[in-house]
């Protein structure tokens, strides 16, 4: 099993703006299955934030009720369809209830699930999935920005199924995943050269040897979400989120 770490923090561009916080990130343990999912909602969109809680939500029902299923299809792009249908599914549902459009509750999906020593993830937009495995710190999926660094795919997006990159692998020697928006990547990964920051490989270990047992307002979270703060958040205007899973 994997210990965990999730935090979302309002961007000081959408504190000047007194606009929300757009990014969701969300974690679920059940039936032996850990998930991690989160959504940079796009600022363009009217409801993102909505959109972005409802594609947490239903990323993490879906992987953890669906984890054995979708582990042994063989067919990867039949899987990747109907994930992403199913979180599109999930908008449209949630679009109806509040009179919206759907294209107003736009945002990216990052997650990864894990079980049975095998893990899967699905990655649309922009924002970055890495891991560490055997001791070396390894991207997993790169923001896909089209041709400017200002544009993405999000789930509402004609391209989604062009975009999605789903992956699937064995949990051998892995120590630990991090999932980012955009804003966190901008202090945690370099767009040059596509690798992740140094930091991000004690994140995890930081998270692997954490308390067996912590509360929200334990001393090991209150000294990430301070890094968070003070550190990833202070170099972007933009929202920051971070998903972490580490290794017992």
């Amino acid at each position: 099993m994997f210990k965990e770490f999730h935090y979302h923090v309002r961007g000081r561009g959408h504190v000047r703006e007194g606009a929300p916080v757009q990014d969701r990130v969300r974690f679920i343990s059940r039936g032996g299955v850990q998930v991690m999912c989160l959504a940079d909602g796009a600022g363009s969109a009217a409801h993102s934030a909505i959109g972005a809680q409802a594609l947490v939500d239903e990323g993490c029902a879906v992987l953890a009720d669906r984890f054995s299923e979708f582990a042994e299809t063989t067919d990867g792009v039949a899987l990747k369809m109907e994930l992403l249908e199913l979180l599109q599914t999930k908008l449209r549902n949630v679009a109806t209830k509040h009179a919206v459009g759907v294209r107003d509750l736009a945002a990216t999906f990052l997650c990864v699930a894990i079980a049975d020593g095998k893990f899967i993830g699905m990655h649309v937009g922009d924002g970055v999935i890495g891991y560490v495995k055997s001791g070396e710190l390894r991207l997993i999926s790169r923001p896909d920005n089209n041709e400017f660094a200002n544009q993405t795919t999000f789930v509402t997006s004609s391209r989604a199924v062009e975009s999605a990159r789903l992956f699937r692998g064995s949990l051998e020697n892995v120590e630990g995943f991090i999932l980012m928006s955009d804003g966190t990547a901008d202090s945690l990964y370099d767009t040059r050269t596509g690798q992740l920051a140094p930091a991000c490989a004690k994140l995890i270990d930081a998270v692997s040897h954490a308390p067996a047992s912590v509360s929200k307002n334990s001393k090991y979270r209150k000294r990430l979400k301070r890094f968070m703060d003070l550190k990833v958040r202070t170099a972007t205007s933009d929202d920051c989120s971070i998903g972490v899973l580490g290794r017992r």
